[in-house]
């Protein structure tokens, strides 16, 4: 079954407009990505340039001050005001990382490191396939005796 993610993903690339969009950065796309923003080109001419969604450029341009927040000197503030976001755009990004982060963990630690055990969601799943199996194994008893019963 496909994510609502991955609907939204293939009607955007179904899309001539955004045909590039989820599909890997070129240096190239990044470059003209960069420097457009700096020159105060819109997101939106940006985004029919490149193919790709307002959401995606906006989102690179998010990646790009982060990166070169980390890389360089020029102040946080500066650099927003270079590529055209702000600072709430950068807070909103980091915030929905680690939202994505803490799913991400949710799903991969579904044992307790301790003993072993299945913890959370996959124990009550685990629990209730085991009284159903019981319960399956239970009918089978009372159909074997029924049919014996048949035979005789």
């Amino acid at each position: 079954m496909s994510s609502t993610f991955q609907k939204k993903l293939q009607q955007d690339r179904s899309n001539e407009e955004t045909s590039n969009a989820g599909l890997r950065w070129e240096a190239e796309d990044d470059k003209y990505l960069q420097e457009s923003a700096a020159s105060g080109v819109s997101i939106s001419d940006i985004a029919k340039k490149l193919k790709r969604t307002e959401g995606s450029i906006k989102t690179r341009l998010v990646i790009t001050v982060l990166n070169k927040k980390d890389d360089t000197t020029t102040p946080v503030e500066e650099l927003c005001k270079k590529y055209g976001i702000s600072q709430s755009d950068l807070t909103q990004y980091e915030q929905r990382k680690k939202q994505r982060e803490d799913r991400r963990q949710k799903k991969t630690t579904y044992r307790d490191s301790d003993n072993g055990f299945p913890s959370g969601d996959l124990a009550e799943i685990l629990d209730g396939l085991t009284q159903l199996n019981n319960k399956m194994d239970k009918l089978l008893e009372g159909n074997r005796d029924i049919l014996k019963s048949v035979k005789k």
